[in-house]
């Protein structure tokens, strides 16, 4: 009997122990196989297929320095104000006759009066301008490859990446600066333009009223002379 039982024990123990080899071999399969994908990607510390040192897990590391020389442009928006002032003057002369107290004759008297004013308007224009600036930079990169040569490119266009940014980076400034200077200039010369038409057409109209103020001073004037002149005899 304990045979027996011996036997039915170690049938047992073998049952119940292969699925826990299958899910050790399940296991191990996906490790090896997730192992071969990292390695497909060119993920650290796997070399790509193909390299030039089989027994190296690091790959060859270049590292590159790249000068750059960038052209930018920037376009710049401004708006200008600009007030014109115009001074105008009108002149009038008016006459008046006034008789001796005796009667025996009359004098008469001209006058002059002017009247002046100082008028404005207001012209606003807007202009965009371009500006454009070169720039020089500096870059540096490194990149690990399989091989020298491609580690050599990748390091390269990174280097060169960085050195066109840099450059970027200080022509933008100077670029921007230019352009808003010309705009400002072309901005301010269509504004003063329409500021001298716009004072030009308010002085017109200021004329009449000036004018009807300048002959009312003079004629007043002139009546005043020559009551002067005719009480003096």
């Amino acid at each position: 009997m304990a045979p027996d039982r011996h036997s039915r024990l170690a049938r047992r123990l073998r049952a119940a122990g292969r699925p826990s080899i299958g899910l050790a071999l399940t296991a191990l399969g996906t490790i090896l196989a997730l192992a071969v994908v990292l390695a497909d990607r060119g993920l650290p510390g796997f070399l790509d297929p193909g390299g030039a040192d089989p027994g190296s897990r690091s790959g060859v590391e270049v590292c590159v320095s790249e000068r750059a020389r960038l052209t930018v442009r920037r376009n710049v928006r401004f708006t200008a104000n600009v007030t014109a002032r115009k001074p105008v003057l009108e002149t009038a002369t008016a006459s008046a006759t006034e008789a001796l107290p005796d009667g025996s004759a009359s004098v008469m008297v001209t006058a002059t009066a002017s009247r002046s004013a100082t008028v404005s308007a207001r012209s606003s224009a807007t202009s965009i301008a371009t500006g454009e600036a070169v720039g020089t930079g500096r870059g540096r990169a490194c990149a690990i490859a399989s091989s020298r040569p491609a580690a050599r490119g990748r390091a390269r266009a990174g280097a060169v990446e960085r050195a066109r940014r840099r450059a970027g980076e200080r022509a933008g400034p100077n670029a921007r600066a230019r352009a808003k200077v010309a705009a400002r200039r072309r901005a301010t010369a269509q504004a003063r333009i329409g500021a001298r038409t716009r004072v030009a057409g308010v002085a017109d109209q200021r004329r009449p009223a000036l004018r009807a103020e300048a002959q009312q001073e003079a004629q007043r004037r002139a009546d005043a002379g020559a009551r002067r002149e005719a009480a003096e005899g």
